[in-house]
Order: C-alpha cells, then structure tokens, then sequence
C-alpha cells in the first residue's frame, strides 16, 4: 500500500508539471493575415507569450517573430524617354522634374520612402514641376513617373 502511494505521489507530480510547461504554445484571441497589391500583413491579438533572447534578457512580445528582409530597388533601364531629368539630385528642399523633350501631358509622379510606403501622389502638371520635399526627414526616396497608367521612369532621390 505503501508502495502504491509513493507511485501515485510520484505519478501525480509528473502529470503536474508536465501540465505547467507551455512550450510551442500561445493563446490567442484573434487573428488573420492580410494581403494586398502592396503587400501583406499577419498580425494576431491577445498574445501572451513572451520570450527571453540573448545575453541582455531582451524580451520579445507575442508569438508572431517574423524574420523578413525586403529590398526596394530601381532598376537602371534604358528607356525611350531619356528626355526626362529629376534635379538637384541629392536635395535640401526642393525637387524639379523636367520634361525636356518628352510629353508630360496625362503624367503624375508617385513618391516613396525607402520601406516602399507611397508618401505623396499628384498628377504633374507643367513640363517644369517643382516638388516641396521640405517637410519630408533626411532618406532615400524613390520617385515614380507615370503616364497614362504606365511607368515611365523611376529615380532614387537622397533629401540631405
């Protein structure tokens, strides 16, 4: 009898703290993974799981520790428009577009940081086009000429 109470004592504390470890587990609330033209996005809400990396003890919140590394590039083509200049390149304030020879009629530029996020959009409206970058912090940018729904040209500006 003894002995069978030893085992089950024995038995019992086991089951207990095998019950206690939370290895590969979270309890979420919510949750989904969204897509678009732009991208996509997985979130998830209600995390309680939180995990302990590297000498610092630093702490990472949640259970979703995605590792991504995404690069935005322009790629240097040759194009038929050549008749286009985008100066000073880098720049302080202020950016010009210049349709020397090419027509800009139906034209917008598109600007982007350099995570791929659309900052402004406006439709080009001279062949000489003053763009106000005064307000934006020092990076490279990346700005997208269109014209009629296709690209024509893509610079990397750098706002000193």
């Amino acid at each position: 009898m003894k002995r069978t109470s030893i085992h089950c004592f024995f038995l019992i504390l086991f089951t207990f703290s095998v019950s206690l470890l939370n290895a590969q587990s979270a309890v979420l609330a919510t949750g989904t993974n969204a897509l678009g033209g732009n991208g996509s996005v997985s979130y998830s809400v209600g995390q309680t799981a939180y995990q302990y990396k590297g000498p610092n003890s630093q702490v990472l919140e949640g259970v979703q520790q995605a590792y991504e590394i995404t690069t935005l590039s322009t790629n240097e083509t040759v194009t038929a428009q050549e008749g286009i200049l985008l100066y000073p390149n880098p720049t302080r304030d202020y950016l010009y577009i210049d349709f020397t020879s090419a027509p800009y009629k139906g034209s917008e530029y598109q600007l982007f940081d350099a995570q791929g996020k659309m900052i402004k959009k406006d439709v080009i409206s001279q062949s000489k086009s003053e763009l106000d970058l005064s307000s934006l912090p020092s990076a490279v940018y990346i700005i997208r000429l269109n014209q009629n729904g296709e690209n024509l040209k893509t610079f990397k500006v750098i706002k000193k």
